[in-house]
């Protein structure tokens, strides 16, 4: 474990607020794309943490997306009319040039096919007569003229037809006029789509985690991983925008290098007002693989504290072909050695709360079950056997409102010794 992995933990098991940031799922604490249909799917957790200021059902939020989608949808009728516009410039210049070439080529691509392409790849793969071999495929189809016998000639040829004049069709004045102004466009149109993937983020934005911490707590937080190197500043870019003046007015693109702490800072220089702000942080390389892992950072958080308290544990047990135990380790309850299997379970917390009991009702369930079988083998029968789940939900009541429920509908041996528990519920005797 490298230090920057220990300063993460002192910090996770002394602060609250860090706890209920990072035992989101991967889902909602980093920012995720997903690929294919809701069948059959993929899904990628980046390497970013986006911190924004702008509340998910706030008016400024409101007023960001709306701005983009009006400019989007400007840019992507501008960019059409100017494609529209080159589109038979550059076909008269093809049908000028290289008409013939073309054909010829299409000719011999659609009736020798293989034969074609493996003449070519003869041809490129001999190193020493390549140039020589390109030049002369290129005269024989007409591309190029028989008087031009080298790559710098070629070159010198294309520029030649390249250079703005008189009666240049595809190169003059107001093409390039048009075709700086297509260029403008194009990034004006990556940096808007940059910025709805920012806002239209996967991730729970930082002021609307969780009802338990104020806005406050959240980029005091920040501030403090910022600090210890467990967040850093990202090489891409940070949006910002003053949402109080007239659209366009305050508006950029760039590098932010900054204290999480200090973005509260940032005010628009017109009005003088907050600036909303979507600014990217990398996570310390070995604590976004412990977060992006099977079982996130609720078994490596149970693994760090058993350590520290001097438990010996096993993790991640195979049995009976379809079984496997998260964590075993053995705790002295009233004198008595008690054997904990426990099972960790990850849940997306953006849920509605019977979607989210049922998910955890079902895990109970499995894990009552694999407890039972596990009873039968030679290695457990002498044991003390002590179900555990532990999930990252971190309300306390709506925890015990499930266990409760559980326990008055269950009577089973099993189900009186099992518990469901989060990380502040499960307690160690020092």
């Amino acid at each position: 474990m490298n230090l920057t992995t220990e300063k993460f933990y002192n910090l996770f098991w002394k602060n609250k607020t860090c706890r209920n940031l990072f035992l989101l799922s991967k889902e909602e604490l980093l920012e995720t794309s997903t690929f294919g249909t809701e069948q059959n799917y993929f899904s990628y957790s980046s390497n970013r943490i986006i911190i924004s200021n702008a509340n998910e059902e706030g008016d400024e939020s409101d007023t960001i997306k709306f701005r983009n989608e009006n400019t989007l949808l400007t840019l992507d009728k501008n960019l059409e009319e100017r494609i529209d516009y080159f589109k038979p410039i550059i076909e008269d210049f093809l049908d000028q040039n290289f008409k013939k070439a073309f054909e010829k080529l299409s000719y011999d691509i659609e009736n020798k096919g293989w034969s074609l392409v493996i003449k070519l790849i003869r041809l490129l793969s001999n190193e020493e007569k390549r140039e020589i071999n390109i030049i002369q495929l290129l005269q024989g189809y007409g591309f190029i003229g028989k008087h031009l016998n080298s790559f710098e000639e070629i070159e010198k040829d294309l520029e030649s037809k390249l250079i703005p004049k008189k009666g240049n069709s595809l190169i003059n004045e107001h093409n390039i006029k048009t075709f700086f102004e297509g260029i403008k466009f194009v990034k004006e149109l990556y940096v808007n789509n940059s910025y709805k993937k920012l806002y239209s983020t996967n991730q729970v934005l930082v002021n609307t985690l969780n009802s338990e911490d104020d806005f406050g707590s959240r980029i005091k937080l920040f501030g403090l991983l910022y600090e210890a190197g467990i967040i850093s500043a990202s090489n891409q870019d940070a949006i910002i925008e003053c949402s109080h003046c007239e659209p366009g007015t305050y508006k950029g693109v760039f590098q932010l290098k900054l204290n999480p702490k200090k973005l509260n800072n940032l005010k628009c220089p017109i009005c003088s007002k907050e600036l909303t702000y979507f600014v990217p942080y990398t996570l310390n390389e070995e604590i976004y693989q412990i977060v992006k892992s099977k079982d996130g950072i609720l078994l490596d958080a149970l693994k760090y504290k058993l350590h520290s308290k001097g438990f010996d544990y096993l993790s991640n047990q195979h049995y009976l072909k379809d079984i496997e135990v998260d964590c075993l380790f053995e705790a002295i309850i009233e004198n008595k050695p008690v054997l904990y299997v426990v099972e960790i379970k990850m849940f997306k917390l953006n849920t509605t709360h019977n979607k989210l009991k049922s998910k955890i009702k079902q895990s109970y369930g499995k894990l009552i079950e694999d407890v039972e079988r596990l009873k039968s083998l030679e290695d457990f029968k002498e044991k003390h056997l002590k179900p555990l789940l532990l999930v990252n939900v971190t309300d306390k009541d709506f925890i015990n409102e499930i266990r409760y429920e559980i326990k008055t509908s269950n009577s089973g041996a099993v189900h009186k010794e099992s518990e469901i528990l989060n990380l502040d519920l499960l307690k160690f005797s020092d």
